[in-house]
This record gives C-alpha cells, structure tokens and sequence, in this order.
C-alpha cells in the first residue's frame, strides 16, 4: 500500500432523506475531506454542505428514470450497479451498508472496510414484514420472492469482500454471524452529545423520527389515546396521516421540524417513547445525552444504550398494556439527569471518530 492511501467511501444512496447511514458517510468525509465518495444515486438538493460540492460519482442508476424519487424500485439492478463502479484505483475502500453498498469489488491488495447498519432486512428476517406493510397480493409476493432469493445469494456473497465488518450495535453484530457468518467488531454511530442540554421537564413525551409502521408510532398512538397523557411526535413519513387521523387531543403530530426545535424538544420532554426494534436507535442515545430516560422495547440497539431503571425502563412486549405500565413505572422513579447524560458520553462523535481513524489509518493490517 502507498504511504498516502487513496480512500474511497461507498454509500448506499444519498436520496430520499439523510439518516444515520448519511451521517456515518459524512463523518468519514470529515476526517479525510481528500477521500471520492461513491454511491448508487443521489440528490444533491438533500445533501449539506460541503458535502454537495464534492464530485459524487454514481451508478448507472443515477440516469434511470425518476431514480433519485423512487430508487427502491431499482433495487433488483442495485447489485449490477455497484459491481460496475471501478474501485481499482483505491487502496482502502470504507462502506457504510444497509443495502447494497458492500458490495464493491476492491483490488485483491486493497482493504474494505463495512460499517453495517443491518444486513438488509427487507431480504432477510422483516422479509414478510415488509410484504405485510406494503400489502402486496399473492401475485406480488411471488414474484418478490424470486428476486429476494436471487438478492440473498449476491447479498452472502458479496460480504466475502469485506475484510472488516463495523457492527452499529450487539444486535446488528448477531444478524451479521448468522446472515453472513463473519464476526463484526462493535462500534456504535456517532452521537453530537454536545448539542444537547438538559432543561426542567415539561409534560410532555416525545417521539421522532421516520412515521414508518415497523417503528411503532401506532402502538405508541394507541397507548396515549388511552392515558390521555401528552405525546409530541416529530417526524414526517408514509403514516403520518393514519396516526393524525386516529390521535386524540394530547396526541400532537409536528411534521418535520427544524434541528433547533428538536433538539429543544429534547431537553424538555419528560421522557422519550421508543416502541419499536432497531438496530441501533440513535434517537434513545440523543434523548440520553438530554438527560432524559427512554422508554423503549427490550430488544434491538435499545438493548446496547438503556440502563434498565437507571437510565430508562425496558418493557418486555410490543403492546399497549406494557407500554402504558413501563411509563407510569418510570413517572415512579426519581431519575438522576446527570447520570443519564453522563452514560450516553460513550457514544460521543469524538469517541466514533478516534476508534474510525485508527482503524482506517491502520486498514494495511487487515489485509497482511
């Protein structure tokens, strides 16, 4: 390898919004701004600045029609698509995976280097979820089907390329032993700590992020409807309309909200409301590092980040009896604010970005 390595950085797209798989992308570009950032399609309308003004090189599905709209559709072509982009002039190759973007093919001498949010779950075990969510007949299932089973193939294949897997979480680390049979060092996503500040709690909860039904907003919906406590959501998505339609009057749906008010919602909620099963869930950590305890689901990423009782209550089933009973638990406890800032330090940026350095500065080792 040459003393000055060429790095490349894949994601999986930059379309359709900028979530935590973005945010890992932009953090690396951070540390080596010399770095050529690839990826399948992309918006520049959504992408930040200075990011934007970078030379992004694309796949061919960056030309297909309405692609930077309606990408998942071409996601039968994905594996194509990145296997057509040239990676050979690059010593170290960094891929921030959710979909597609392991998939590379870097030099036999280059090192590849994954950070995996999840091995894509819409082929592996919420398969049949997302089939239920988005409805289809059998006709549909069938054919999906087909193309899953042809996408799991290349999905086990495609991770032999890999030669260091970054798991965001426990959970994540387990999918990939058994999807991919790799083992994964563990290295949770990067949390702006600093930008939050707790304030005297409000009587509120709160709840953002994407309104997509696997993340439980519904349960969340239902179970405040029947409290009548005061629940903020923050967030736009697929059900936004279905959840305004049946909350009540303590129900409030913001939309989408500025990063200021977010953030302001957080250190002044009484706590946050987390139902759903993620692979990380870096919401919980933000709500943390505002001082405030989670109420979340007893599994997924929730399980790396709560402190059950010290820094939030863990219920045990996805309903709205145990959520409702895990709530009125945490308004018994008499929470130490500071403490719970004080756990979530860990997942700090700066920590992430030390642990990411060395390991790309010393990504030579990984393949001696």
């Amino acid at each position: 390898m040459s003393l000055k390595p060429r790095i490349a950085v894949m994601s999986d797209q930059l379309a359709g919004g900028i979530g935590g798989a973005e945010s890992i992308v932009f953090n690396v570009l951070d540390i080596y701004p010399e770095a050529d950032l690839f990826t399948t399609v992309y918006d520049k309308k959504i992408i930040p600045e200075p990011y934007c003004k970078k030379d992004i090189k694309a796949s061919f599905v960056q030309k297909m029609p309405l692609a930077k709209r309606f990408y998942k559709a071409y996601f039968p072509l994905m594996p194509f698509a990145i296997e057509f982009l040239n990676f050979q002039d690059y010593d170290v190759i960094f891929s921030s995976h959710h979909s597609v973007a392991k998939g590379v093919i870097p030099r036999p001498d280059a090192a590849h280097i994954c950070y995996c949010h999840s091995p894509a779950r819409y082929i592996w075990d919420m398969f049949w979820v997302y089939s239920d969510l988005n409805r289809f007949n059998l006709f549909q299932r069938l054919f999906i089907c087909l193309i899953s089973n042809y996408l799991r193939m290349w999905d086990v294949t495609s991770a032999c390329r890999v030669d260091l897997f970054l798991a965001n979480s426990s959970y994540t680390a387990t999918r990939i032993k058994k999807y991919y049979n790799r083992d994964a060092r563990i290295l949770h996503p990067p949390v702006d700590t600093e930008k939050f500040n707790h304030q005297e709690s409000e009587e509120f909860y709160l709840m953002a992020g994407r309104l997509v039904a696997y993340k439980g907003f519904e349960m969340a919906v239902d179970a405040f409807n029947e409290s009548g406590k005061r629940l903020i959501i923050a967030g736009d998505g697929a059900e936004y309309q279905k959840l305004k339609s049946k909350a009540k009057n303590n129900i409030e749906l913001l939309g989408r909200v500025s990063e200021n008010r977010l953030i302001s919602l957080f250190n002044r909620c009484k706590g946050f409301i987390f139902p759903g099963k993620e692979d990380f869930g870096i919401v919980m950590a933000e709500a943390g590092a505002a001082g405030k305890p989670v109420i979340a689901f007893k599994g997924g990423g929730a399980l790396d980040i709560i402190e059950d009782n010290k820094t939030g209550i863990l219920f045990e089933n996805q309903d709205i009896q145990s959520l409702n009973k895990a709530i009125n638990l945490a308004e018994s406890i008499s929470w130490d604010h500071k403490y719970i800032s004080n756990a979530v330090k860990r997942f700090d940026k700066k920590v992430f970005n030390s642990h990411i350095k060395e390991i790309i500065d010393n990504a030579d080792t990984l393949i001696r």
